[in-house]
């Protein structure tokens, strides 16, 4: 059985910084995890932002499984006035829970640029171009990411 959204909104994830290495030298479960975490976010008719567990600066952080956490910038709904996107920026993944200062120094300068930069888009399409050149994943591309 799909999943049939009942809000206009969707969710994309962009795997910036070094996520997407980070995300390659989990181990298969870990990754599963993670991937997981982020459809059960995806899939929600609640907003990013209400998943978020702490904020450590700029930085919005997700747990995943018992210690993991996912060092992010949640921004929810854009455009704004015409509300299509919300976005999530995965920078680092912690799958210890050992927060790193060096990362965490790092990425939240790093949330702070991304998140003025997405709030500055004006129009859907605007908003369209961004996730396509950013390669955000929706949905299907993260079910896709599943062993």
């Amino acid at each position: 059985m799909s999943y049939v959204s009942l809000s206009d909104e969707e969710t994309r994830v962009i795997f910036a910084g070094e996520a997407a290495a980070g995300f390659a030298k989990l181990e298969a479960s870990q990754q599963e995890e993670v991937i997981n975490r982020l459809l059960n976010i995806v899939t929600s008719e609640a907003p990013p932002s209400s998943f978020v567990y702490e904020h450590i600066a700029n930085l919005d952080i997700l747990i995943v499984g018992d210690q993991g956490r996912l060092y992010t910038k949640v921004v929810d709904e854009i455009p704004r006035g015409n509300t299509e996107y919300h976005v999530i920026y995965l920078f680092f993944i912690d799958p210890n829970h050992d927060y790193p200062h060096k990362a965490l120094a790092t990425y939240s300068r790093n949330a702070e640029g991304k998140a003025e930069e997405v709030t500055a888009l004006e129009t859907v399409p605007d908003v369209n171009q961004y996730l396509e050149d950013h390669d955000a994943l929706d949905e299907d591309d993260l079910r896709d990411l599943l062993p």
